[in-house]
């Protein structure tokens, strides 16, 4: 083989090397430009609901809508036995009393399920009913529970999407 044609060769490997590390290097450039836009953008927030949409991220109000499906998913939560409570749904209090109430509940042998009914969301209050089923053995009884609950805004995260945590749940006895 001759010198020459050697030295062509690699002159010509040597552009072609040239020329895909410079077209890399766009690539790069333009990848992370696109990062960098993306990144900066507001994130997605979907509300999790029979139709789903996108919401508008950020310190928002909560809407009625939103608090009911919220205690929909903490209620059960705070009350039955056999569901654990999340961190993310309960105050530090009430998972407390929770675990009390468990314990009480066990020794005597007794669980319990709440079933969710309904939430009238106001300015001044929140009332939510449902029925309380607790279950001695074989045997359930089912009564009727209607709570006032409160509940205090947090930072919203993959484990909790509302942004809410209950705080204080209190029996409101009907009067006879």
């Amino acid at each position: 083989m001759k010198f020459v044609s050697v030295w062509a060769k690699t002159a010509a490997e040597n552009v072609t090397l040239k020329a895909a590390a410079a077209l890399l290097g766009i690539v790069a450039v333009f990848q992370l430009v696109a990062i960098l836009v993306l990144s900066s953008r507001e994130a997605i927030v979907v509300e999790r609901a029979c139709y789903s949409r996108i919401t508008k991220a950020g310190p928002q109000k909560h809407t009625n809508e939103e608090i009911s499906a919220f205690l929909a998913e903490a209620l059960p939560m705070r009350f039955s036995t056999e569901e654990s409570a999340k961190a993310s749904h309960l105050s530090p209090e009430q998972a407390a009393a929770k675990t009390r109430e468990e314990e009480a509940l066990k020794t005597k042998q007794i669980a319990q399920k709440f079933v969710f009914f309904e939430a009238s969301v106001s300015e001044k209050e929140i009332i939510a009913t449902g029925d309380r089923i607790i279950s001695l053995g074989a045997a359930k009884s089912v009564l009727p529970l209607k709570v006032k609950v409160t509940v205090a805004a947090t930072q919203r995260s993959e484990a909790n999407p509302y942004g809410l945590i209950l705080t204080d749940v209190s029996q409101i006895e009907e009067k006879k």
